[in-house]
């Protein structure tokens, strides 16, 4: 079996994705574009959906899972009245009901933030690229399936109402990881006792990234590939826009690497993941920060050297620089 070949090109990309085109196939061009394959992003748009896609090069791609779970804000352009079958308008009308009453902003927007500011109890659309052994639900739709999925918690952190007409309002939704937008519709249309559906969804920011801030792949074409490698934002500064970070001492950075498990640093909290970065300023892992017998200890969760002894020797001699004299 052949060897799959080194990365050479490491970082995170924000990208403004273009309606009519699926997350994947900006993944595909972008990897084309930046001479990578392995390349993935975090958090799918549908091909109807517009806005801030992160995309990670390289070793980057084992921070996919942080960049994923990271806070979202999304502008949704809901239609009440009728419901279709994925909850947007690409869906077939399953019913059509009267317009909430009475029909103004202040109504709606006191319906919308009914849940705000904690977790709510969420069932996904039937199509989705939710996954139940190995199949994506939108394919077992698309071949007569029916689909039944429990209801699982997300969290609905702010909603704001912008714009009211005919029978479509805007709205600008703050949400955490796996929170449907479409689900949200398709719900605030039942709770007003009508109906709704979304038309329009455009992602404003992501995981510490905003649209301002995305990059557009064609203008990326048009640059040389040193240029378009220079875009590239370090995986150390993504991740720390979502997850707190930690910097370690020499002898805590070897024990990380040995798989041990070192005293947390002064001032660190309990966190299910936190960014360790060594006396060189490069990440080293993405640990947890868990009570000890002793106190706060970190536990390696994902490491994020990209070779074994190579890298260790690196460290070693990093520490020397930092602390002269010191040995693993």
């Amino acid at each position: 079996m052949a060897r799959r070949r080194p990365a050479v090109v490491h970082g995170i990309l924000a990208v403004n994705k273009p309606l009519g085109v699926t997350s994947r196939a900006v993944v595909n061009r972008a990897m084309y574009l930046f001479g990578e394959r392995r390349c993935g992003h975090a958090g799918t748009l549908d091909p109807d959906a517009s806005g801030v896609l992160v995309l990670a090069f390289g070793r980057a791609t084992k921070v996919i899972r942080w960049l994923t779970d990271g806070h979202k804000t999304y502008l949704a352009d809901v239609r009440f009245g009728t419901a279709t079958h994925t909850d947007d308008a690409q869906g077939d009308t399953l019913r059509s009901a009267a317009l909430p009453s009475p029909w103004t902003m202040a109504s709606l927007d006191l319906a919308a933030q009914r849940d705000v500011g904690g977790l709510i109890a969420q069932v996904p659309p039937a199509v989705s690229a939710l996954k139940f052994e190995g199949v994506r639900d939108y394919e077992r739709v698309h071949r007569g399936e029916t689909i039944a999925r429990p209801a699982r918690p997300v969290r609905l952190d702010a909603v704001r109402t912008l714009t009211i007409a005919a029978s479509e309002a805007r709205f600008e939704v703050d949400c955490g990881p796996g929170f449907y937008v479409r689900a949200w519709a398709r719900d605030l249309g039942a709770h007003l006792g009508s109906a709704a559906h979304l038309y329009g969804l455009k992602r404003l920011r992501s995981s510490g990234f905003s649209l301002e801030g995305c990059v557009d792949l064609d203008e990326v074409e048009r640059v040389g590939l040193a240029e378009r490698r220079a875009l590239l934002v370090p995986l150390e500064t993504a991740l720390g826009r979502t997850l707190p970070v930690l910097a370690v001492d020499a002898a805590a950075t070897v024990a990380l690497v040995d798989g041990k498990r070192p005293a947390a640093p002064p001032g660190a909290e309990a966190s299910d993941a936190a960014l360790i970065l060594g006396p060189d300023g490069q990440g080293i892992c993405v640990a947890s920060v868990a009570q000890g017998e002793a106190g706060l200890i970190l536990r390696v969760v994902r490491g994020l050297r990209e070779d074994g002894a190579p890298a260790f020797r690196a460290l070693v001699a990093a520490a020397h620089a930092v602390e002269p004299g010191f040995s693993p």
